[in-house]
Parts: structure tokens; C-alpha cells; sequence
């Protein structure tokens, strides 16, 4: 079972567009197979705004590896601890939220990479990130990670908006994802995402990831709202989630339910 391999890399590269299937509450590996079957193109398995722990998160991406499905993990916070156990289970990328800076962005990848790129510490064959691909050498890799691994951040502050530039012209960012609450209470809107203000900002974010080779993205799962968002340059989509689908369709099916029932 391959970790990291290449596939997502590859995909951003190609500018394609990224379908996710987000994991926000469920620790059964059955939500990774469901994201799989039906057709998500990459799974976020998401350590902000959950409960997850470690045991949870490497399960998780274990099972997508063994699925051939990409997955990412949204890390809690920004330091090299987190970031490095995180990494060394495997998954194919990682998001780091609430970026401010450019320095922020910089330590990003001087964590994330192994020496002469950064500072990361090598796992050898002692875990998921060193026992599964079967290395012919050290420096392979060390290669491999540093050119495959896939770095992502999201843009939700008011601070990332006053250097856009600064912060998406880091070497070696590939994916840059709005946040709409944080952004929206950022710009002075809270939740106003339809406010002509709040989508000014986002082309802003659209047009500076194009300029310096950065794919955007955007949660949304309103399929009119994609398309809109599609037209205007966004590729990467976080779409369903697995707490958000449980309600939605429960809901829809109780509704049901009593309509039938309430005929006379």
C-alpha cells in the first residue's frame, strides 16, 4: 500500500478539478469507502473543527491508501509536532488553516520538507510515510516527499488578504482554499458569502492563485454556486461532508415519512 503517490500531485499540475469529500465527525472507515464509491476525487480528513486524534486520522488515510483514493488532513495548528505526525502517516497532502503571513507560509515549507528543502525529521521505516513505499535509498526518499507531497492553505483572514501576492508567490504551495465564515467575518460581513464585497475578495484570491500557479478552491455544495465559482476560475471544491450528508438525508427522508403518512 503506496502512501503519497504522486496521483494528487500530478492532478493539481493539471489544473483538474478536485470534487472532496470531507470527514468531519465519523470515525468508521465506512465514510471513506462511501466517498469512494461515489466518485469523490479526494478525501479531507479535517483535525481543525473535530475531535479526531491521531489513531482516528492514520486510520483513515490507511484505509484511502489501501482504496487508491487521494486524502489530505487539515491540521490542527502550525508547528512542527503536528505537522510532522501528521505527515508521517502517509496521507497525500496536507491543508494548514488561518495563514496570515508570508513567513507563516514559509515555515510551512521549511517544516513540511526534508533537508536541503527544510528542517523535517526523518521517520525511516518506523512509520507509514517510510515503510510503505520500499525505498531504494535514503535519498530516494527524501526526493520522492519533497517533489510528490502535496502543501495547501487556506486564505480566511483579513491579514492573508492584505498580501495575497506575498503569500502565494512561497515556493512550493500548490493549493490555496477559501474559508467562508472566517473570511466573511474577516471582511466585516459575517456569513454575508452572497455580499458583492465578500465575492470582489474571492476573484481577488482567484486571480492572485493564478498568477503564481496556485490551484484555488472553495467549500461549496450548491451545484449552481460550483458552476459559478467553476466559470470564475475555481478548481478544488469541498463538497459533501459525511456529518452534512447523515442529516441532510435523514431529514429529507423523515420529511417524506410524515408527508405520507399525514394523506388522508
Amino acid at each position: 500500500m503506496k502512501g503519497c503517490t504522486g496521483l494528487l500531485k500530478k492532478r493539481i499540475i493539471n489544473k483538474d478539478m478536485l470534487i472532496t469529500g470531507a470527514i468531519m465527525d465519523s470515525r468508521s472507515g465506512a465514510v471513506i469507502e462511501m466517498f469512494h464509491e461515489i466518485g469523490c476525487d479526494v478525501i479531507l480528513i479535517d483535525k481543525e473543527h473535530t475531535a479526531f486524534n491521531y489513531e482516528t486520522v492514520s486510520e483513515h488515510i490507511r484505509l484511502a491508501r489501501a482504496l487508491d483514493i487521494p486524502c489530505m488532513v487539515r491540521v490542527s495548528e502550525l508547528n512542527y509536532s503536528e505537522l510532522n505526525r501528521t505527515i508521517d502517516q502517509a496521507p497525500d497532502g496536507i491543508y494548514v488553516p488561518r495563514v496570515r503571513t508570508r513567513q507563516e507560509v514559509e515555515n510551512i515549507i521549511k517544516t513540511v520538507k526534508y533537508p536541503p528543502l527544510g528542517i523535517r525529521g526523518m521517520g525511516g521505516s518506523t512509520c507509514p510515510a517510510g515503510k510503505y513505499i520500499g525505498w531504494g535509498s535514503l535519498t530516494d526518499q527524501i526526493e520522492y516527499f519533497n517533489n510528490k507531497f502535496v502543501i495547501g492553505i487556506q486564505i480566511e483572514t483579513a491579514e492573508a488578504i492584505t498580501d495575497l501576492d506575498g503569500i502565494l508567490s512561497v515556493p512550493g504551495i500548490d493549493l490555496a482554499v477559501v474559508g467562508n465564515d472566517d473570511l466573511s467575518i474577516g471582511l466585516g460581513i459575517p456569513g454575508q458569502i452572497e455580499n458583492p464585497k465578500y465575492t470582489a475578495t474571492v476573484k481577488e484570491i482567484i486571480a492572485a492563485c493564478n498568477r503564481h500557479g496556485v490551484l484555488p478552491g472553495i467549500p461549496c455544495g450548491d451545484p449552481v454556486k460550483i458552476r459559478f465559482w467553476k466559470e470564475q476560475g475555481m478548481r478544488v471544491f469541498w463538497a459533501v461532508s459525511d456529518i452534512g450528508s447523515l442529516w441532510a438525508y435523514a431529514k429529507q427522508s423523515l420529511e417524506a415519512i410524515r408527508a405520507e403518512l399525514a394523506k388522508p
